[in-house]
């Protein structure tokens, strides 16, 4: 199987091939994205990283992340679900913001769990790209 997809305005193309996805830094709030959600994955502890893409690489700049692929939702999430897995994650005081948004083309379907599939909001909420640390 091979996807493109052209509709992220930080990260784009996303493309997949077969159980990998590929996503190419478009700007600089696209390596911080990248380098975000792989030091995210990476430092999470396996609760927490349950919920995550799985992030396998990244490249030093950020310019490109190689993830697991996981089968996107078709529909977007209930408050119910969204809301069961922000107490799931149980951010703490101190740490950035939830890192993802209910929106649909953010989730997909991981090994029968759902995960987020971008999950890099704090990178760019801040100025400097660091999400606010």
């Amino acid at each position: 199987m091979i996807s493109i997809s052209k509709a992220g305005s930080m990260r784009s193309p996303v493309i997949v091939i077969g159980p990998l996805a590929f996503k190419f830094a478009r700007n600089a709030n696209g390596r911080a994205s990248n380098l975000y959600e792989a030091n995210l994955y990476r430092t999470v502890n396996a609760t927490r990283r349950a919920l995550l893409c799985p992030v396998l690489w990244v490249s030093r700049n950020g310019a490109l992340q190689v993830m697991r692929a996981a089968e996107p939702l078709t529909e977007m999430m209930s408050l119910d679900q969204y809301l069961e897995i922000a107490s799931t994650w149980d951010r703490m005081p101190g740490e950035d913001s939830d890192p993802f948004e209910p929106k649909a083309c953010d989730w997909g379907w991981f090994e029968g769990r759902i995960v987020a599939l971008d999950y890099s909001t704090p990178a760019w909420g801040s100025d400097d790209g660091d999400g606010g640390k």
